[in-house]
């Protein structure tokens, strides 16, 4: 049947085309119940042929044993001349001797010399099953050997492709199967194993005769075996997923399914019986002397199970029709363990992205989920708690982490896109994805330094800036928004930004957003922050020359060698700073005015000179690329925070600080060249 589906499948793709002329389907579909009724037969001729072996070599062996216990039945010749000559012994041992004669004193009778045959019980019962034992097994291979040529029969003349051999071969499937075939072939192996029980049966029981040492040890491994045998027919009609199925646990299968259906016929009858009744309460109620709420709580729950028993089980005709059932039940587990066994078996990155990764958009996202968390754990190069890690990048770093996170990616904006119900199980899954990106992150190889723009790395970066945006979008959409959530996507972009700074018009907007929520939280870490991945950002996307020349009085401003390595090549949205420039002008003012209040020069509010060096820094990558979008009031604010910032540090002597603060002195001197100029003021 699949190669006939598949067949089908392949000559006609789904849903593209016309429809068959009647002539083409009549002939496509004698073409695939052909190769369905060879597939079929190929596989009961492939088991009635084990069966003629092991029927064979087991029927040699059994008339071996067979030969000698059917002697046990009759009298052996042997036996009339032992009898002779005891009697000759006995006689010659009584003779009289006289003077004048001989005589014996034991006379010679018939009954004597040939004493009558009796059968032992034992004889009985070992020819007995013995020879039941091989006419089971000559009987099963007979059944064989008729059977194959009925399916020799079923088959012949198959080949056309009419309409009227299609009826023929419909006539012979009824056939086949109004006449119980397919249970003659299931038949034939259980015959065959009830000859192998008998002969067991029956060396046990001659053995015990013989002697006990060795009876009991053949006993212990026979019914070892016999244990074995029931056990693993028994399981599969309890158990759907075993796969111990034969014939015998096939028909007790057809047991249970009966049994099932009489007692849910019975718990129908007496629920219905129940609903409809005249007084109210259970038919019980009155044997009962129970309180009030226990007796309702019991009738109840019988009142419950009657209910489902009475909805039952349709009885399956086939052991894939039974699998077919339950796989429908448990569909997105078996479809995330599929993938995840599917990588654990070849271990290829190509696989994984071309193969894995399309079916894992495919399932449920919860089932990706875990079937990512197998992938990771199996993948990782460390697994602690049940958490997996990875190693720092080394050179050329971990391949196959740049899939993982594409996989990560994936997720996380599926979830994205699901609607919000404040879904706890949702921000949990988010939130281990961010916790995994996060310990992921370190493994991502570095960009390539000769093919920027086409680095592997360089898209996972710039696509894992639009996903995390998504997810802190999301969260400002939410009432009330989860902060662990919106968190851990910034910090991971934060710790992702000096890596990759060429992000798109909808993460600085993301960031603006961001930047103005964390001022309204009093978080003026995070907003100085936000301000600055926002400003370095937006210097990337803007499109002036990286050299800003001022008016002609003032000097050129030359531009840092790490600027005029940037360019409006690097972004492919240097088009697009016009759409973001008013909301950075607003984080700009936003970011003048947080460093005018006094509140800014508090201790736990004010920020470090690494900060503000990074801020001035900053300001000016992008007042080289647009001059207009500093206002002069956010360069001499920078200003009075870098002289308040100094006079606090004066008595650090750390080398770190010390290089911050020459890093924002000489970035806050060329801003006040520019802007002093304009504003009519020169620097002393």
């Amino acid at each position: 049947m699949n190669r006939a589906h598949t067949t089908y499948r392949s000559s006609r793709a789904e849903g593209d085309g016309p429809l068959w002329e009647s002539s083409e389907a009549w002939a496509a579909c004698a073409k695939a119940l052909r190769e369905y009724d060879e597939d079929m037969v190929q596989a009961w001729k492939e088991e009635i042929d084990t069966l003629l072996v092991f029927a064979g070599l087991f029927s040699a062996v059994l008339t071996a044993f067979n030969i000698e216990s059917y002697k046990l039945l009759q009298q052996q010749p042997e036996d009339a001349t032992v009898a002779i000559l005891a009697q000759i012994s006995a006689q010659l041992n009584s003779y009289a001797t006289n003077a004048n004669f001989a005589n014996t004193t034991r006379p010679t009778s018939p009954a004597s010399l040939a004493p009558p045959f009796e059968t032992s019980a034992l004889a009985v019962r070992l020819n007995t099953l013995w020879f039941s034992a091989l006419v089971c097994s000559l009987l099963s291979a007979s059944l064989g050997l008729l059977v194959k040529q009925w399916l020799r029969e079923y088959l012949a003349g198959s080949s056309n492709v009419s309409r009227e051999s299609i009826r023929i071969r419909q006539y012979r499937y009824e056939g086949l199967r109004r006449w119980r075939v397919p249970e003659i072939i299931l038949f034939l192996p259980m015959l065959l194993q009830l000859s192998l029980v008998l002969f067991f049966i029956g060396l046990v029981d001659l053995l015990w005769s013989l002697h006990p040492v060795v009876a009991t040890v053949v006993s212990v491994i026979a019914a070892t075996g016999g244990v074995l045998g029931l056990t693993t027919s028994i399981l599969p009609p309890l158990c759907p997923d075993c796969p111990y199925k034969s014939p015998q646990s096939w028909l007790l299968c057809i047991l249970v399914q009966s049994f099932k259906g009489a007692l849910s016929a019975i718990a129908s009858r007496y629920y219905w019986h129940l609903q409809h009744s005249d007084h109210e309460g259970d038919l019980w109620a009155s044997k009962l002397d129970l309180p009030t709420i226990v007796h309702n709580r019991v009738t109840g729950a019988f009142r419950a199970w009657l209910y489902r028993r009475s909805l039952g089980d349709r009885p399956y005709s086939s052991w894939k029709e039974r699998e077919k059932a339950h796989v429908s039940r448990a569909a997105a587990s078996l479809d995330d363990a599929t993938l995840a066994g599917a990588d654990r078996t070849f271990m290829d990155d190509a696989f994984l992205g071309g193969v894995v990764r399309p079916c894992m958009n495919d399932i449920e996202p919860h089932s990706a989920l875990r079937c990512l968390e197998r992938i990771l754990l199996q993948r990782a190069p460390r697994v602690i708690y049940g958490l997996p890690y990875w190693e720092h990048a080394i050179d050329a770093g971990d391949k196959g982490a740049v899939t993982l996170m594409h996989l990560l990616l994936d997720l996380l904006h599926r979830l994205n896109q699901e609607p919000d119900d404040h879904d706890h199980e949702q921000d949990e899954a988010r939130r281990q994805i961010l916790m995994t990106m996060h310990r992921l992150v370190r493994s991502v190889p570095g960009q390539s330094s000769s093919l920027p723009s086409d680095s592997s790395t360089h898209i996972l970066l710039g696509r894992t800036f639009d996903v995390l945006a998504g997810v802190i979008d999301r969260e400002h959409e939410r009432a009330p928004a989860s902060p662990v959530i919106r968190e851990r996507a910034f910090h991971l972009m934060l710790k992702l930004f000096p890596r990759f700074q060429a992000v798109g018009p909808t993460c600085i907007l993301t960031f603006c957003t961001y930047s103005k929520r964390m001022r309204e939280d009093n978080s003026p870490y995070r907003f100085m922050q936000a301000c600055i991945m926002v400003i370095r950002a937006s210097a990337l996307l803007a499109s002036a020359p990286p050299i800003v020349k001022g008016p002609s009085s003032a000097p050129a401003v030359a531009v840092e060698p790490s600027l005029r390595q940037t360019n409006s090549t690097e972004s492919a949205y240097a088009d697009e700073y016009v759409s973001v420039r008013p909301a950075v002008q607003a984080l700009i003012s936003d970011l003048e005015d947080f460093f005018s209040i006094p509140v800014s020069r508090a201790a736990d509010c004010r920020p470090t000179m690494a900060m503000l060096a990074e801020c001035a820094e900053a300001v000016l990558a992008l007042a080289a690329r647009d001059q207009l979008a500093i206002s002069p009031g956010l360069v001499q604010a920078l200003t009075d925070m870098f002289n308040f910032m100094r006079g606090v540090g004066r008595d650090s002597s750390e080398d770190s600080v010390e290089d911050h603060a020459l890093t924002a002195r000489q970035a806050i001197r060329l801003l006040r060249r520019v802007y002093g100029v304009e504003l009519g003021w020169r620097p002393s």
